[in-house]
């Protein structure tokens, strides 16, 4: 048979005993590539809420629902902020006045400012949490402009697969079936791993039976 190119694993060719001696052929791969890009464009043109609720369900959905907790949170925590900001001018008037002693002053502010250092640490990683979403779903968008973009796809080129795929990870065969099964995986530019409708991460290759 003619010569055909594959790609072997890196870390089994650098002899760092952690992975075992597989490879994919080239053109298998860039077959089932063009095959996944092209079924996400497809389902995007045919249906494209079903695309994202797909996409959204798996990546979104929980994110979403803590978003929504944190804002509240954050709401509830800079009130209390305030408040506090409130009580504090208040003691300080009734420290000035004598309506407290001093001591009792600097117990109560103590406690005040801990709580009120406390709540602004928590409302600093609440926004971090809440951005991280916002900056998820500004980037679910901008796969959805990619996938605009190469709706009714058929050719496979470098430009196409850099704008779609971050990372490309291909598994050792199984053939345990009688058949060479290999999964692959395809982490997407902007929304990492997501398994839509009539996914199949696998390549089969049906193994020859030996003739006497």
């Amino acid at each position: 048979t003619p010569q055909q190119d594959c790609y072997r694993c890196s870390r089994y060719k650098s002899n760092t005993g952690d992975c075992t001696m597989h490879f994919i052929r080239e053109e298998t791969l860039k077959l089932f590539v063009l095959q996944r890009i092209f079924d996400v464009t497809a389902l995007f043109f045919d249906d494209a809420m079903a695309f994202e609720e797909a996409a959204r369900k798996q990546r979104f959905q929980e994110a979403e629902k803590e978003a929504k907790k944190r804002k509240r949170e954050i709401a509830q925590a800079e009130k209390r902020i305030g408040e506090l900001d409130r009580i504090f001018k208040r003691i300080y008037e009734d420290d000035i006045s004598g309506t407290i002693s001093h001591e009792r002053f600097l117990k109560l502010s103590t406690d005040y400012e801990a709580e009120q250092k406390e709540l602004t640490e928590q409302v600093k990683v609440w926004r971090e949490a809440v951005e991280t979403f916002e900056q998820d779903q500004a980037d679910f968008a901008s796969f959805a402009a990619i996938v605009r973009k190469y709706v009714g796809i058929r050719e496979l080129t470098p430009t196409i697969v850099n704008e779609f795929v971050k990372k490309i990870i291909v598994h050792a065969p199984d053939k345990s079936s009688g058949h060479r099964r290999q999964k692959i995986e395809l982490i997407w530019n902007f929304i990492g791993e997501v398994t839509l409708p009539g996914d199949d991460q696998t390549v089969e290759r049906q193994r020859k039976g030996r003739t006497a």
